[in-house]
């Protein structure tokens, strides 16, 4: 039996501060339903994983956790130099011990982050879903905030990689014994 586990990726002050250079109105918004899922992970006995982001950037805005966000003396945490949560060997190593076992990401560090997180997974075959409606960015490049939400939407669903958090709340705090897939499938009410 599989317990599930929850990636927190970059939850960091700076995305949900105001005064920030990095502000994310998306992030600031979804707060409270990323923090529902963390309390409902930690609830149900899923394994929750951090992921910080440890760029030039972020070290000059102030690497600081969200509050209600930080890991807890159980939960491995990690920094991340890359794009992906992947380039830390650390990290690598321990999700290579919860093969098949599926994972959920939430994060507020962007398209960027966030695509090759998945797609790194996906090369590495852990099945990673990106909980859509716990995922945030910021404006860049004139690409609004909301179309590059869009995006990482459409990566995920072309991936059949999207959840939501709404579907994961639905998860019993018993052990899955199948994919993800099969499970929101059950969810929804289908088959």
């Amino acid at each position: 039996m599989m317990r599930p586990v929850l990636l927190c990726q970059g939850f960091h002050q700076a995305f949900i501060d105001r005064s920030s250079a990095l502000f994310s109105e998306s992030a600031a918004m979804r707060r409270s339903t990323c923090e529902a899922l963390v309390r409902h992970a930690r609830y149900s006995g899923w394994t929750v994983v951090h992921s910080f982001l440890d760029t030039e950037s972020m070290r000059a805005a102030g690497a600081a956790s969200i509050q209600n966000f930080a890991p807890l003396p159980s939960e491995p945490y990690f920094r991340q130099k890359g794009l992906s949560a992947f380039s830390n060997p650390a990290f690598e190593r321990v999700m290579a011990q919860h093969d098949m076992t599926p994972i959920f990401l939430a994060s507020f560090a962007g398209i960027g982050v966030i695509s090759a997180t998945l797609l790194d997974a996906i090369e590495r075959r852990f099945m990673l879903s990106i909980v859509t409606d716990a995922a945030a960015d910021s404006p860049q490049g004139g690409i609004s905030e909301c179309r590059r939400l869009a995006a990482i939407e459409t990566l995920a669903r072309s991936c059949d990689s999207a959840v939501t958090c709404s579907d994961l709340m639905t998860l019993a705090a018993t052990p899955i014994a199948s994919s993800p897939r099969h499970l929101l499938s059950q969810a929804r009410g289908g088959a």
